[in-house]
């Protein structure tokens, strides 16, 4: 019956190319005809051949679908819309046809013939490693074999009926085909993880020569697994899969391309559509919140993170030291610790068999914590007393993500607004469609820790403190009238952001730049006195305010204002003696922006290896994960454009505009690079700068596309821009999925993962 599919999808292809092409003479009536044989053809096939079911009803429904849009589209009065609904409909033909042969390319393994299908008899078989409990067979220890020493067939796929009680079970499959006589060379060639909830996991699609004389299948793991085996069959038929968000995803990237190159909306600027581009905007935060908590859905646990009766030094210690009126943490430090001649280091608190607790402060006898207070104030610390629970990491970074994303979106749309109104939509649903990739936030959204709770916190309320930055009209035309409230909010949230992670106090400083900005508008504007008092109070008295509280606080715990503690820390190195190196620093400059990422030809595709350039010392490697921002998100290459930019700018603005780009894009993120190496690397910090450096970027970029004349110029410069994006998606996907699986934060949801990773790998294997 394979000649029925073949015949299907060459009609689909026939009714594609019409479908695709100029209307010609005979061209209705042989879509008619290629539509109604493919359809015919799908579904007969569906019946005959079980093992295609699956893709030929999805083939079916799909190429009728598409004819029904298409005669849809001829009765549609609007131009744009009959032209959208037109496009769609021959762009499903295209995603059903990617369906159809290459995302189900193993269904046609076996289709060159010469391959009987039989089920070895496993009484027959050499079994170790495992008893008979009925018709089958169970494991009895960490491994089990399974062999036909005298199989003499060929095999094209290997199927287990197999279960695991750990929903997985790992093999690895020894053959001797007509090309090697024994095991020698061809062990552990063919290895894989049958999962009990995904069936194509249990076929194994074999690439062997000849006849298998010999074939022994190995369970190896994973440790205290059960293997319950029915049975093995040799050259079953592989299930087809139709993956409806597989084809939905792909027919969102084709309508982005004509919106992004025929919707005459998201090619008007964005100033003559600014309902329509807050719109988009809104979907974008919204699709970008909805992946942040679909991430975090993983790792959250609903029945115990609200009602916990323990928690980390953020979560629970803090909150019980500040209801008992102290700074010190409750517990006290052993006197096995405070005997140590020395015990910040690591290794002599290993030797002496000293175990503190990790990664806190001690001070003077006392336990601290350095992490910052702003999370514990404002959410940990008031959901104890209301509830009487403690709150765990993890809803708390969910909360401080989510209100990132959505004031991420609000902040580029009212920058773009202020200075790029003459941008198209589509260019500017694309930049912020990549800043969102690039951010960094999605590696603070399947596990939390203290270390995501500052991460996450101090990310939120920095770009809460940029929005109202924005809003207090410092930059944009001095006809905008400034507005104080603005700017105290924005001074307020930039000073509770370093509260949360003090790295974030670089950007108090870059504000204090934006603030002078606003008196010297003021200036300009020949403003009264009592305008620049008020302004001047409302811009920083939060800073003093809040500032002040930190100092005191710091004071109180380590006898210094300026001292978070961490030179105190209980960790992997003695930071009380611990030395500045310029290599340690170069290592995250490279990695952080100019690591290139690898390709792979199996999904995620994208690799990455973090490079410690030769550097002969010790640097701390909390994630390897790096790739530079440059090839996260490739407009980053502009910021080297950003000095000829300037010519580009009116005369009067240049000094005060390179000034405050250079702060933001520049200054301020070196300098946070340059003093996390003590840290070490970690791919997370990336959001103490990424979305800063990458929407200057996009300033220099639109800067340059305004100066384009010519119709052609642009175009050119909107297609590398579309292409930018698909590779900032691609590249960031790849990079997410790999920093999460595998690893042990995704053990529940393992089978998600793995279902998400073949529902990409193009050829299913």
């Amino acid at each position: 019956m394979n000649i029925l599919y073949i015949l299907a999808i060459l009609s689909l292809l026939v009714f594609t190319v019409s479908s695709i092409l100029k209307e010609r003479k005979y061209t209705k009536i042989t879509r008619l005809i290629s539509c109604g044989a493919a359809v015919v053809l799908s579904l007969v096939t569906a019946i005959a051949a079980p093992y295609l079911r699956a893709v030929s009803i999805g083939t079916a429904a799909v190429t009728v679908l598409s004819f029904g849009l298409s005669v849809l589209a001829a009765r549609l009065g609007r131009d744009g819309v009959r032209r959208f609904v037109a496009y769609m409909a021959k762009a499903m033909l295209v995603v059903v046809l990617l369906e159809a042969v290459c995302f189900n390319f193993n269904c046609f393994h076996l289709w060159k013939g010469g391959y009987e299908k039989t089920a070895p008899d496993l009484n027959q078989a050499v079994v170790t490693g495992m008893t008979q409990t009925g018709s089958g067979y169970r494991s009895t220890g960490a491994s089990a074999t399974v062999e036909f020493p005298n199989l003499d067939q060929k095999v094209g796929t290997i199927r287990l009926d197999i279960s695991g009680s750990l929903n997985k079970t790992e093999y690895t499959v020894d053959f001797a085909d007509e090309t090697n006589a024994s095991y020698y060379l061809r062990t552990g060639l063919v290895s894989g993880t049958a999962f009990n909830e995904i069936e194509q996991t249990k076929t194994i699609v074999c690439d062997f020569s000849g006849k298998v004389s010999k074939l022994r299948i190995n369970f190896t793991g994973p440790e205290n697994n059960i293997v319950t085996l029915n049975g093995i069959s040799l050259n079953e038929d592989y299930l087809s899969h139709f993956s409806i968000l597989r084809f939905g995803l792909i027919l969102l990237g084709i309508a982005f391309v004509w919106l992004f190159k025929r919707s005459v909306r998201f090619r008007a600027p964005l100033g003559d559509q600014l309902t329509v581009t807050k719109r988009v905007t809104a979907v974008v935060v919204i699709a970008a919140v909805a992946v942040s908590l679909l991430l975090s859905s993983v790792g959250l646990h609903p029945k115990t993170d609200f009602n916990g009766t323990s928690g980390n030094q953020i979560t629970q210690e803090l909150v019980d030291a500040f209801e008992a009126g102290q700074v010190s943490l409750k517990e006290q430090p052993g006197a096995d610790l405070l005997n140590m001649e020395n015990p910040y280091d690591w290794s002599a608190r290993t030797e002496q068999g000293v175990n503190p607790k990790w990664d806190h402060v001690l001070y003077n006898g006392k336990y601290y914590s350095y992490y910052g207070v702003g999370p514990v104030i404002l959410l940990y610390l008031p959901y104890h007393l209301i509830t009487g629970h403690y709150l765990a990491s993890l809803p708390g970074v969910v909360i401080f993500n989510t209100l990132a994303l959505i004031f991420l979106g609000m902040t580029f749309y009212l920058l773009m607004k202020k200075l790029f109104k003459d941008i198209p939509l589509s260019m500017y649903t694309a930049a912020l469609l990549m800043i969102y990739a690039s951010c960094g936030v999605w590696y603070c959204t399947v596990m939390a820790n203290f270390y995501e709770i500052a991460q996450s916190s101090g990310f939120c309320f920095t770009i809460l403190g940029a929005y109202f930055l924005l809003s207090s009209n410092v930059i944009g035309d001095d006809g905008d009238a400034l507005r104080p409230s603005s700017a105290a909010l924005s001074s307020l949230f930039l000073a509770i952001a370093v509260t949360c992670r003090p790295t974030t106090a670089i950007w108090c400083v870059v504000a204090v730049a934006f603030i002078v900005a606003g008196v010297l508008k003021l200036r300009r504007t020949k403003s009264e006195k009592k305008a620049f008092i008020r302004y001047l109070l409302a811009a920083l008295l939060p800073f003093v305010v809040i500032g002040g509280a930190q100092m005191l606080y710091n004071h109180a715990r380590f006898g210094s204002f300026t001292d978070f503690g961490i030179a105190y820390s209980l960790t992997i190195n003695d930071f009380t003696h611990t030395e500045f190196h310029t290599q340690l620093s170069a290592i995250g400059f490279f990695d952080y922006l100019l690591a290139p990422p690898s390709f792979s030809g199996q999904f995620p595709y994208v690799q990455t290896t973090l490079s410690k350039l030769g550097v002969n010392g010790y640097y701390f490697e909390a994630t390897n994960n790096g790739a530079g921002l440059l090839y996260r998100a490739l407009p980053t290459f502009f910021l080297f454009g950003a000095p000829f930019a300037l010519k580009f700018i009116e005369k009067e603005k240049r000094v005060r505009t390179a000034v405050l780009f250079s702060a933001v894009a520049f200054v301020a993120p070196f300098i946070i690079i340059a003093s996390i190496w003590e840290s070490g690397y970690g791919t997370r910090y990336m959001m103490d700068f990424a979305w800063q450096m990458l929407a200057c970027a996009f300033l220099v970029m639109f800067l340059y596309y305004r100066q384009l004349k010519s119709g052609e110029s642009k175009r050119i410069y909107e297609h590398l821009m579309l292409i930018a994006l698909f590779a900032c998606l691609f590249v960031n996907m790849g990079l997410v999925y790999a920093y999460w699986y595998p690893g042990p934060y995704t053990t529940g949801a393992e089978t998600a993962f793995v279902s998400f990773g073949r529902m990409f790998s193009m050829f299913n294997t």
